[in-house]
């Protein structure tokens, strides 16, 4: 990305932003009104994005801190594995703060790689996601 289009994307697509949400911890908030459809919300998925699978135990066998992120941020499956970024939490993905809600105004596209609203969102509403949609 270059400067005229980093200029462009913070005036036109600058949609959320992480704050204390009365959910759970750390939510995702509308800085500006999102329509439904959108899907600029997060940045788009990178095809060198990695993600890595652990067990279960594994996680069990992390110091606490670790285990609080991972079991706080990090999707996992029916069989307990989790799916990690191949970074760590060296870098901040936004969506992974989405909290859990039974009336989402987003969906996961394609197991993540985008989040689409399904509403109108208004500016300091929350973006929740019902969870057991994504994986």
């Amino acid at each position: 990305m270059n400067k005229a289009d980093l200029l462009r994307e913070l005036n036109n697509h600058t949609y959320v932003m992480l704050q204390p949400s009365p959910i759970s911890g750390i939510g995702v908030f509308a800085l500006q009104n999102i329509p439904v459809g959108c899907r600029e919300m997060f940045s788009k998925s990178n095809i060198n994005d990695e993600w890595i699978t652990l067990s279960k135990n594994e996680v069990d066998d992390l110091p606490s801190h670790s285990k609080f992120l991972v079991g706080n941020y990090c999707l996992y499956d029916d069989d307990e594995n989790y799916f990690l970024p191949a970074e760590g939490f060296k870098k901040i993905d936004l969506s992974l703060f989405i909290n859990h809600s039974i009336t989402p105004n987003i969906i996961s596209i394609n197991d993540g790689d985008y989040f689409e609203a399904i509403k109108n969102i208004e500016i300091g509403e929350e973006l929740v996601l019902d969870y057991g949609q994504i994986v």
